[in-house]
């Protein structure tokens, strides 16, 4: 079948797009989606190798395929004139042009990390790091602050920088909220591709999929945050803010969703009233708490008694939901209802 130059150059696109992700069975994988012959796969990546669009890498049975990166370092000081908008101006004119919902997540994500450094990091500096290729953007804001943990940390009189990050994950946190609604990580996160904080030691990851609590091994003074985002996501902002918060302007609501196994990274189990009543610091601001029991074998019955009875009957306008729940927890949770 012979196609047109327009198809021909779609086709390698596709090739292009999935590199990333396939670049250890490209050719294999190309055949089977994009319904071309080993053939003309392997003459399209030749081509585009030629183009200097498409990296071979080793030979023979180990071939592994990467795309060429363009990097660029923006360095900015911090003062009451540097703004948000200034500092996206420059980035945007390396990154070039992106999708629709690309560039919405791009706009958002960017713009709300670089306003907490600005605002929060008490920084002196504030380093970009942008990177491009066909198939995704990856940008690394980078200050030599106080470091977001630290500062939660802080500012809620919380014994470690772990329990920091489990008030982030939260969302809507914010150290200033005359000004802010708590909500930009939050959102960036569900946003990008990939999403990462590293700070104080520690590394976060708070995709959806898999949320992370790790440690950071080059760690620094100050925050860095690095978030991807590919060419063709298929994330849509308006769905993720419609999940997230509603549509009704005039009744807001806001879901959340928390990881009760990064607690149980203090070494203990979910037993006490203390444990629980420290999980639901700020939960008032949230009209649905998703309560995600993934890796928790055990929960003691005070600390279910605290959620489900106590603090749900004081709460009526929230709404508890329990997810990846073992047969014990789930038997905890009953248990505790009946006692209503």
């Amino acid at each position: 079948m012979k196609y047109s130059k327009e198809r021909i150059e779609a086709l390698k696109n596709r090739i292009l797009i999935n590199t990333d992700l396939h670049s250890s069975d490209l050719v294999a994988y190309s055949v089977e989606n994009l319904s071309l012959s080993k053939n003309t796969v392997l003459k399209y990546i030749n081509e585009l190798i030629l183009e200097n669009k498409l990296l071979r890498n080793n030979s023979g049975r180990y071939t592994t395929y990467s795309l060429p990166t363009e990097v660029k370092k923006f360095s900015f000081k911090r003062s009451a004139k540097l703004s948000e908008e200034t500092m996206i101006s420059r980035v945007l004119e390396f990154t070039g042009k992106l999708s629709t919902s690309a560039m919405q997540i791009f706009d958002y994500a960017f713009m709300e990390i670089a306003n907490n450094a600005i605002e929060h990091s008490e920084a002196k500096e504030i380093c970009v790091i942008a990177e491009k290729s066909m198939a995704k953007l990856k940008i690394s804001i980078q200050d030599n602050g106080i470091g977001i943990f630290a500062k939660i940390k802080e500012d809620l009189n919380l014994d470690n920088e772990t329990q920091a990050v489990i008030e982030l994950s939260k969302g809507k946190f914010t150290s200033s909220p005359q000004k802010h609604s708590g909500e930009g990580i939050f959102f960036s996160s569900k946003l990008c591709d990939n999403f990462f904080i590293f700070s104080h030691g520690l590394v976060y990851s708070p995709q959806a999929e898999n949320p992370t609590i790790g440690k950071d091994k080059n760690a620094s003074k100050g925050t860095k945050v690095v978030f991807e985002i590919l060419r063709d996501t298929k994330k849509i902002p308006q769905e993720i803010f419609k999940e997230y918060a509603g549509s009704d302007y005039d009744s807001p609501k806001f879901k959340t969703v928390v990881q009760l196994r990064f607690m149980q990274q203090e070494g203990l189990l979910l037993t006490s009233r203390s444990q629980a009543r420290r999980l639901l610091t700020r939960m008032e601001k949230f009209t649905t708490v998703v309560l995600d029991f993934f890796q928790v074998d055990f929960i003691g019955q005070a600390f279910a008694d605290e959620i489900f009875r106590v603090y749900a009957t004081k709460h009526p306008g929230i709404r508890f939901e329990s997810i990846n729940a073992n047969e014990q927890i789930e038997q905890m949770i009953r248990h505790v209802k009946s006692m209503s």
